[in-house]
């Protein structure tokens, strides 16, 4: 590894080779670049806590920016005709590290369907065995919530169901919540809990804003008279959903754009980072439509010797076919809630233009069912509630990396993970399990087909010609058929004048595995070259040590065109070349 005084030149160096454009992408080579990390820093300080108002981040991103987007032409024509910049924080692999942000779980080692169940912590909820002490209350809005002290000591925020929409909100959240935790994402363990509201006992100091504002003492017989008008089971217990308060000092939501300026190790803006650009897509499948800054959670917390600032996505009650306080319906998921651009075409044509979802036949449901389907699901312009910055940045490699984690869950890890809803007709559960499916295969359909999706490089140099072996996910999801499956391909080896262009079509097996083969270097008899040349090559800077290989794969009818997958390889007179990164 070269010392961190290379690290410019060396990036300088391959952006003026044409392998990455600076401008619109930052390629990391796992050899000869060395990116320090500002992670291990600990925190000295504890950053100020944020409180944006909800009103405010609305018509900020819902107006004010939109407008601005339309008004200034420069950026029009940017947002127009400009090509996205490439997230800034890929690894060699194109890939991210874990980090505070995002932990590999699921696509790297697939979990159990009773660990994707389990979730984060021990698995188990609140201890209902006991008293349960609130010791905060809130009263105000749709539906009130408490934070409670369990039998065991244990503090949780519980909430509930809307009126006449039994296991609605709940089961979403527990739902949702396992699916984004095992694909990688910090959330809080949660869990559908069902309680005797005879245990509940209100903290001695619980005070509670009324209907004028004014905190006043909530007694056990306020507590007990609000209990009473939330929906209770035919037994006379209730059901709720619990999160369990994480440990660490609250520092408000996290934005998706910009960085704190109080945290060390926040040095990435958030929208150019893969993990919230690639949220967009795990959102859209599961139709988290309220990803705004205020569902998420930075708390300072001490871990692995160190202190930082950790990132959590939390309150995933508007997810799958709830919208938190009333099922969702066919609009949402295909238009904002205040859509200007929509909006705007409705005026200009009188009303005669209509969005799918006013042409689509549908009738709502009651209880706990509501609007999550495949159809009007368009993996590539789902929309959650209000523009969200990181979305907006997203790139089709981007995309690409999450369609990786929601491929990453099979039937029975869907199917456990759905079971925690606790839904009372497994009819219910069975109508929810199908459409999370049918969602899952649209999403991997959409993003794999618009990328050359290879996966698992590597060479091998077990014929006398080197090979590039790699798996075609494309052909692993059923998506495209081994059969016929043809590349274009170009191969670049300046320092040793190589260069291949042709279309391939290499034999593949039914779960994707093939290969290439790779031109070696010779002289101009064909010999391969010996130790001089191998020699004075290890002596070049790492920029004309690379060789590069691009594979394009040839779509079959109606097929998007796909973007290639270029391939870095770093020549080896043992092995033929090493893959030292590769970018979508």
């Amino acid at each position: 590894m070269t010392s961190l005084r290379y690290r410019q030149p060396v990036v300088l160096a391959i952006c003026a080779l044409g392998l990455a454009s600076c401008a619109r992408s930052r390629l990391v080579v796992s050899e000869g670049l060395v990116r320090p990390s500002s992670e291990a820093s600990t925190l000295t300080e504890v950053p100020h806590k944020r409180n944006p108002g909800i009103p405010p981040d609305f018509i900020e991103h819902s107006v004010s920016r939109p407008l601005r987007s339309v008004i200034i032409l420069p950026r029009a024509f940017r947002d127009l005709f400009g090509e996205k910049v490439e997230a800034y924080n890929p690894t060699a692999e194109d890939d991210v590290v874990n980090s505070s942000w995002f932990t590999h779980r699921n696509v790297r080692r697939r979990l159990t369907p009773a660990g994707v169940a389990r979730g984060p912590g021990d698995g188990t909820g609140p201890d209902t065995s006991g008293l349960w002490t609130v010791i905060g209350a809130k009263v105000q809005g749709v539906t009130p919530g408490f934070r409670i002290r369990d039998a065991a000591g244990v503090e949780y925020l519980i909430k509930f169901d809307p009126a006449g929409h039994a296991e609605l909100m709940t089961a979403a959240e527990s739902i949702s919540q396992r699916l984004f935790h095992a694909a990688g994402y910090n959330t809080a363990a949660t869990h559908v809990t069902v309680f005797d509201p005879a245990k509940v006992r209100a903290a001695e100091s619980l005070m509670f804003e009324d209907e004028r504002g004014r905190d006043v003492p909530m007694t056990d017989a306020d507590l007990q008279e609000l209990l009473r008008s939330l929906p209770q089971r035919q037994d006379g217990r209730m059901r709720a959903v619990a999160s369990r308060i994480l440990a660490g000092v609250d520092i408000g939501p996290f934005e998706y754009e910009g960085r704190r300026s109080d945290d060390p190790a926040d040095t990435i803006p958030h929208q150019h980072r893969r993990e919230l650009r690639g949220l967009y897509v795990m959102a859209a499948w599961l139709n988290h439509i309220d990803t705004k800054q205020h569902n998420s959670l930075d708390l300072v917390v001490d871990e692995d010797g160190r202190r930082f600032v950790k990132h959590y996505l939390i309150d995933f009650g508007s997810t799958l076919w709830s919208s938190s306080i009333h099922p969702s319906g066919p609009s949402d998921g295909v238009e904002y809630q205040l859509d200007l651009g929509n909006i705007a075409a409705r005026l200009i044509t009188a009303g005669a233009y209509t969005a799918s979802w006013e042409r689509y036949d549908y009738e709502p449901q009651s209880g706990s069912l509501g609007f999550y389907s495949p159809d009007l699901f368009d993996p590539g312009s789902w929309r959650n509630n209000y523009p969200n910055s990181a979305f907006k940045h997203l790139t089709t490699r981007d995309g690409y990396w999450g369609a990786k984690l929601v491929a990453s869950f099979d039937e029975e890890q869907i199917r456990a993970a759905v079971a925690t809803g606790q839904f009372s007709n497994p009819e219910t559960a069975e109508v929810l399990a199908q459409a999370i499916l049918a969602r899952r295969d649209l999403t991997v359909r959409y993003w794999y087909l618009r990328v050359t999706p290879l996966e698992d490089l590597a060479i091998t140099s077990t014929s006398e010609r080197p090979a590039l072996v790699f798996r075609d996910m494309a052909v692993a999801e059923g998506i495209v058929a081994a059969a016929g499956r043809r590349y274009e391909v170009r191969f670049e080896f300046p320092e040793a004048g190589l260069r291949m262009r042709e279309v391939l079509e290499p034999r593949l097996s039914p779960d994707g595995h093939g290969e290439v083969a790779l031109p070696i270097p010779t002289d101009a008899r064909g010999n391969r070259l010996g130790p001089e040349f191998w020699e004075s090559l290890h002596r070049q800077p790492l920029e004309k040590r690379l060789a590069k290989l691009e594979l394009t794969a040839i779509p079959g009818p109606g097929q998007p065109s796909p973007r290639s997958v270029r391939v870095y390889l770093l020549p080896d007179p043992d092995r033929g070349y090493r893959v030292v990164g590769r970018a979508y």
